[in-house]
């Protein structure tokens, strides 16, 4: 009989495998429509994005690149601490917050190092998404990531056709973008992100036990579930998203996002992205269980529990 985990790497595999056979036929179903009269004729009417409300401003302002930059960043962090929870091992140490001080807590809970840097690193990442909702609105930009017409359904299928047939859709996303961006990337604003920070609010220990069920979407199961489903799609996004942004135009997009300038000829966006992906890299390899802890220990009570003893050779 074979082992559990020889039976689960055999089922990603075959789900790997069925999901690249079902990919292919996608890609030479969407070739054969574009090239078909009623997909010319439907692509001309809906080319994949659709006229923005007048006024609605352009380009990538300072407060966009640079919480655009820091999610990311908080994201790695919280990914890598949400895969050591899934992952069930017993913490490098226990935190406890502290009675008195500034971050003190009546009847504090003792968590797991990697659950106390999940929430750590969780309540950055809201208030850098508060900071970017309310410059959003304030500022107007929010007419280019919230769907404004309904033309939006047709345009996002025919940008759809258009990416799995590789024939990548006009875009200029200094202006707008193209429909099937606008819908992903509002449904990552007004649904993933809060989704994602309402189920981990209600698995921390700031949740009032008043408001906490044994069944339904209030219980502990029903919220684990939602806040992993919510992981894997933010893992999903990114993987697509990076993607699409250098194989559309690396240049012309990494100068928008990082540089603030609209065009297509200067490395300067490649650079930026470069050194904001290497420092990302360095935080990675510096902020690892052991600086954690030093930082746990500034403000909280931290127990150090020993290192696992060395599996013997036989």
């Amino acid at each position: 009989m074979p082992r559990p985990t020889a039976s689960r790497r055999r089922a990603v595999v075959l789900a790997v495998v069925a999901a690249l056979a079902v990919l292919a036929a996608a890609m030479i179903g969407a070739r054969a429509f574009l090239e078909s009269p009623a997909g010319a004729s439907f692509v001309s009417t809906y080319p994949g994005a659709y006229d923005p409300p007048p006024g609605t401003p352009e380009g990538f302002p300072a407060w966009l690149r640079w919480t655009h930059w820091l999610s990311a960043f908080f994201l790695l962090f919280i990914v890598s601490s949400g895969l050591h929870l899934r992952a069930g091992q017993r913490p490098p140490a226990f935190v406890t917050r502290r009675t008195t001080g500034a971050f003190a807590a009546k009847n504090p809970s003792r968590l797991g190092l990697h659950a106390w840097w999940h929430l750590v690193v969780d309540t950055l990442w809201v208030l850098t998404g508060l900071v970017y909702v309310v410059a959003l609105v304030a500022s107007g930009h929010w007419q280019r990531l919230i769907p404004t017409d309904l033309a939006v359904v047709p345009n996002a299928v025919s940008a759809a056709v258009q990416y799995l047939a590789l024939d990548w859709p006009a875009h200029d996303t200094w202006a707008r973008y193209n429909s099937l961006q606008q819908l992903f990337y509002a449904a990552t604003v007004v649904i993933a992100a809060p989704l994602a920070t309402l189920t981990g609010l209600r698995l921390s220990p700031v949740w009032p036990r008043r408001w906490m069920r044994a069944r339904g979407p209030l219980s502990d199961a029903a919220a684990r579930q939602t806040h992993r489903l919510v992981l894997w799609y933010f893992l999903a996004f990114t993987v697509a998203h990076v993607a699409l942004v250098l194989l559309t135009g690396a240049r012309q997009n990494l100068n928008g996002i990082y540089a603030g300038v609209d065009d297509a000829e200067s490395w300067l966006g490649v650079g930026l992205f470069a050194l904001s992906t290497g420092a990302m890299a360095a935080a990675w390899v510096l902020l690892r269980p052991s600086a954690q802890i030093a930082i746990a220990q500034r403000v909280a009570d931290v127990r150090v529990m020993p290192a696992p003893p060395a599996a013997t050779k036989r």
